[in-house]
């Protein structure tokens, strides 16, 4: 019997259910799913919600839903040799954007201790206030972890090291989507999210580095993870 889900986000985990009963019954390109009714029995979710999810992953082209006849596994090998470059270039660039802002944010973070007003860093408090309650009812965090970042850029109140960071452009924001389409990418690094800011509260840059060297050597152990095969 497989196992049910019990965790939140909903979609993220039936995503993940699909993928994983794919991997584990060895189902090829054209091969069909169980239908939905049975799908939901086995997952104990409800219609609506595997209807998103099996979009979401039609959407990918790792689904084809054929009506009346059912959802079928959309894996082609020549697709799937040509997307490998693709995909493994990809990773590589993204792992490497994150090196150079390992580097940028040592100084960045330096100067935010050093130049900082309590007022930015008040209103810097509020931003991880709404994302750590976020991530505590499992709702998406993007758009609060992308604000948090940004601020403290901008807290460094350093012209260069700001227009630094913007040239890294659209592959670096991407970061706080869904690179490599990775399902609630980074998650785990929310918690230090807090943790660096206090540590920039009280005015310690050295933890301050610390946490967030750590921060962004999970993104980067959670890049190298990623498998192009169904993820």
């Amino acid at each position: 019997m497989e196992n049910v889900i019990s965790r939140t986000p909903l979609q993220i985990e039936i995503i993940q259910y699909i993928k994983d009963y794919i991997k584990k019954n060895n189902l090829h390109s054209g091969d069909c799913l169980p239908s939905q009714q049975k799908l939901c029995e086995m997952m104990r979710v409800s219609r609506p919600a595997l209807r998103e999810a099996v979009k979401t992953l039609e959407a990918r082209n790792l689904l084809e839903i054929h009506n009346g006849r059912g959802v079928f596994v959309k894996i082609h090998q020549e697709d799937g040799v040509r997307t490998e470059l693709v995909f493994t270039k990809e990773k590589q660039q993204y792992i490497e954007i994150i090196e150079v802002r390992k580097t940028l944010e040592h100084e960045m973070l330096k100067l935010v201790v050093e130049k900082a007003s309590d007022l930015e860093l008040d209103e810097l408090g509020k931003v991880v206030a709404e994302l750590m309650r976020k991530y505590r009812l499992g709702v998406r965090q993007n758009a609060e972890d992308y604000d948090f970042h940004h601020r403290i850029y901008q807290m460094s109140h350093h012209r260069v090291y700001i227009q630094l960071v913007q040239s890294l452009g659209e592959s670096m924001d991407k970061l706080w989507e869904c690179p490599l389409d990775m399902d609630a990418p980074f998650t785990i690094t929310i918690p230090l999210h807090e943790q660096l800011y206090f540590a920039l509260r009280n005015r310690d840059a050295k933890t301050a580095i610390e946490i967030n060297d750590q921060i962004l050597d999970k993104m980067i152990d959670e890049i190298n993870e990623r498998n192009i095969i169904l993820g």
